[in-house]
Parts: C-alpha cells; structure tokens; sequence
C-alpha cells in the first residue's frame, strides 16, 4: 500500500500545472505601484489601493482574472484631476472608489469603461466629476463589452453633453446591468442627449430580427432630481428590462424610444408634482408595460405615441404631403428610419395611477405632430390594455384615444381596435374613440378609500455611505 500511495503521490507530481490561482492581498500606493502589480498579478489576486488623494490617475486594468482591484478603505480613495478608469479583460472588480473633483481625461470618452466581458464595479461614487463647459461630451460610465455589471454605486451632478449611463452601439455590448445605484441631482443645462441611461443596440436602426437586442437590465435604482433631459432612462434596442426603480421628482420620464419587445415592470414614479416630471412613454411594438404605479407627475401617467408612416405595400417611399421630410439613415433596413415606431401587439396590465395632472393613459400621442415634415398618422393597434386601476381626486379625463383624421390623404388607413378588459377609473372621465371601444373600462365616482400606497425602494447607493 506505501508503494501505491508513493507512486500515486510521484504521477500527480508529473502532471502539468494548472493555471496559478493566488490568495493575496497585494497594497499598492501610487499609480506607478499599481501598474507594476498589474504586470505581475496572477489570477486571484486582490490589489489594494491605499486611502487617500490619486491625483490624474488613468487606471487600465489588464490582467488575468479573476482579480480584484479595491480601496483599502471604501470611500477612502479619491481619484481626482484628470483619471478614469477601464475594465479590459475579463472576470474584474473594482470596488470602494470614489471619482470626485476632477474629470475625465481629454479626448476620453467616459470615466468608467467596460471593454471586456464579466466585469462588476461595485460600492463605487463618481460624484460632480464635471468639465468646465456643458458641452464637452464624455459619459460617467460606458458599456462596450458583455455580462458586465455596476451595482451599489453613486452618481451624482453630471452637468454636461452625453448621457450619464450608455450602451455601445456595438453587438458586443450585450447583457449588462445597473442595479441597486442612485442618480441623483442632473441639472437641466439646455442640451438634448443628457439622459441618465440611454441604452443603444440592436433595434437602435429599426431593424428587422426580432431575437437579437442589448438584453439590458435597469433594476432596484432610484433617481431623484435628474433633470438632464426629458428621457430619464432611454431604451434604443431591443429585449430590455426596467423593473423596481423609483422615479423621485424628476423632470423627464421612462422612455422606449426605439426598439421593441422591451419590458417595463413595477416601477414606482413620485412625480410630486415636479417641473416637467413624466410617467411612461411608449414606441414600438411588442412590449410588455405592468405593475408600475406613477403618481403625482405634471404631465401624462402613460403616453402611447403614435408612430411614423414612411412606406407603401411595396416598402417605397410614400409621401403624403409635399411637406414630408423623411428621416435617411443609411444603416437602418431601407435606408430611413421613421421618427417613432407605431406600437403594436403590447401588453399594458396591473398599472395604477394616481392624481395625475394630464391623462393617465393617452393612445395615439403626438398624432400628426410636426405635420407634414413628419407623418405621425399611425395610431397604436392590437394592444391590451388589462387591469389597470386609476384615480383622479381632482377628476379630469383618464383615458383619451386620438380620434384618425379622415380626410384626404389619411382616409386609407384603417386601424384595429386595442382591447381594454379589467380597467378601473376612480373619479374621471374618459375620451374614447373608433374603432376602439370603452368596454372593458369601468367608470366609478371618486372613490372615499385611499389608492394602493407606492411600493418600498430597495436601498440603494455604495454601502460606505449610507
């Protein structure tokens, strides 16, 4: 038998070594340290950097993962002046650090990048990391690889050109997530493209495959005085999710802007009564909108929009009106790309709201708007709309459908009704049109029982500075 074990014990000797995995704690103090460490880092590897102020300090993380990169103390370590930070292999952390007075590199497109694939930055703040002029344009944090994630995170006083948060064009940038992070005071400075997350991929061009998307996840975030643009968070692509973020007095609202088969679930809106402050806007088609409650905005609970007509049964240019100026955009499947898509085939179920100023739920927004440089003649059709609850204590019409111009040119669209099955409205009126019908909306008096309180928002921010 100690003949078997010695010869056992000399065969796993002979074996060729697996990669190295190391369980080290390696504290570096300076920028020039820390790249040394990154030359000689082993898979496992932890690489602490140490309080205090890093001044200009351009961290590009290469290295073989799984690593760690974080503070020795979170929140503890300021990077300001001119730093950033990138993420450029995969199976990285970086956590506990915090960009403050200072902004990003010149020519740098964001502070924080992703380049690579399965990469967290976590328990991190960027916080007024700002250029001396608005319209210098860099993001605060940029998606262009795969799996990444930001969680547990600050972002505070953006006031300048790009969105907070992006997702590249590219397809590489696929199933990212931002969860568990808080947006807060964005100034409104006058510039379009100042969203907190704009959400760009497949279906960002109208194309056609209907598998293919950004697959982004937006969940257990709150925003509170982000007032950047009016779209807080932009969806461009295709098959992403909203779900469990709060809105807070905040102008703007959540947006689908381009892209279809989305889904935007239990999110809670507080509008109260805020400049400017917007509920859920929709284009496109085969969406899936339920369990969001939006309270108290100063403008519309739920916008539908109408979408662009541009081509005739023979995908040709049709131009209703001499006035007509179509969108070219050599990269979407017919060369132009309509200004919004129609929606179809959506499912809008289990929504509340509650003391809205404008309409709580308004099919066929922007209906020949900029007409006739724009044809926004398409009206939504073949949507459900299931169980939605509404309350207007100050009355007011809850549901308006835009009634179809018939006149010529528009008198050869026909349209298919949206179903309604299940929907309440406590205290107001509604306004509907053909072909769609009001039954299966029931219209009650103002009712003595409060409405259904907002959910509870999940703590949210790096956990050093709660």
């Amino acid at each position: 038998m100690k003949r078997l074990a010695a010869l056992l014990t000399a065969a796993v000797l002979l074996l060729p070594a697996g990669p190295a995995f190391a369980d080290r704690d390696v504290l570096v103090s300076n920028l020039a340290e820390l790249n040394q460490a990154l030359g000689a880092a082993v898979a496992g590897d932890t690489l602490v950097m140490a309080d205090g102020t890093w001044q200009d300090a351009v961290i590009g993380l290469t290295a073989p993962g799984p690593l760690t990169l974080r503070a020795q103390t979170p929140g503890k370590v300021l990077l300001t002046g001119r730093s950033s930070l990138s993420l450029n292999s995969p199976h990285l952390t970086v956590s506990g650090l915090t960009f403050t007075g200072g902004q990003a590199p010149d020519g740098a497109q964001s502070v924080i990048t992703f380049n690579s694939d399965h990469g967290r930055v976590t328990d991190t703040s960027v916080v007024d990391f700002n250029p001396a002029e608005p319209q210098t344009a860099y993001y605060w944090v940029y998606f262009k690889g795969g799996h990444n994630r930001l969680d547990h995170s600050l972002l505070r006083g953006k006031n300048h050109q790009e969105p907070v948060v992006g997702n590249d064009r590219g397809l590489a940038a696929k199933y990212n997530a931002v969860d568990h992070t808080r947006f807060a005071d964005v100034p409104n400075v006058g510039r379009n493209g100042m969203e907190a997350l704009r959400i760009w991929g497949y279906g960002q061009w109208g194309e056609l495959g209907t598998q293919e998307g950004a697959y982004f996840t937006i969940e257990h975030n709150l925003f509170e005085h982000v007032d950047g643009d009016d779209e807080i968070i932009s969806l461009k692509s295709n098959h992403n999710t909203v779900r469990f973020n709060t809105i807070r007095q905040s102008s703007g609202g959540l947006v689908l802007r381009y892209g279809n088969h989305n889904t935007v679930e239990n999110n809670v809106i507080l509008g109260e009564r805020y400049p400017a402050s917007e509920g859920i806007r929709v284009s496109g088609n085969s969406h899936t909108v339920r369990g969001n409650y939006v309270a108290g905005v100063s403008g519309y609970g739920l916008k539908v929009t109408s979408g662009e007509h541009m081509f005739d049964e023979n995908n040709q240019l049709d131009y209703l009106t001499p006035g007509f100026v179509p969108q070219r955009n050599p990269l979407s499947p017919y060369g132009y790309l309509f200004h919004y898509g129609q929606v179809t085939d959506s499912e809008f179920t289990a929504n509340v709201f509650v003391d809205n100023a404008k309409s709580d739920m308004h099919l066929g927004w922007f209906y020949k708007n900029h007409w006739p440089a724009y044809q926004m003649v398409l009206l939504p059709e073949r949507n459900t709309f299931t169980g939605n609850l509404v309350h207007r204590p100050k009355g007011g019409v809850a549901v308006i459908t835009s009634p179809q111009e018939t006149a010529p040119p528009l008198e050869k669209f026909t349209f298919e009704p949206n179903t309604f099955r299940g929907n309440v409205v406590h205290g107001g009126t509604i306004d509907v049109h053909a072909p769609n019908s009001s039954k299966g909306i029931v219209v009650l008096p103002r009712s003595r029982q409060a409405p259904p309180p907002p959910p509870q928002t999940a703590e949210t921010g790096p956990t050093w500075s709660r």
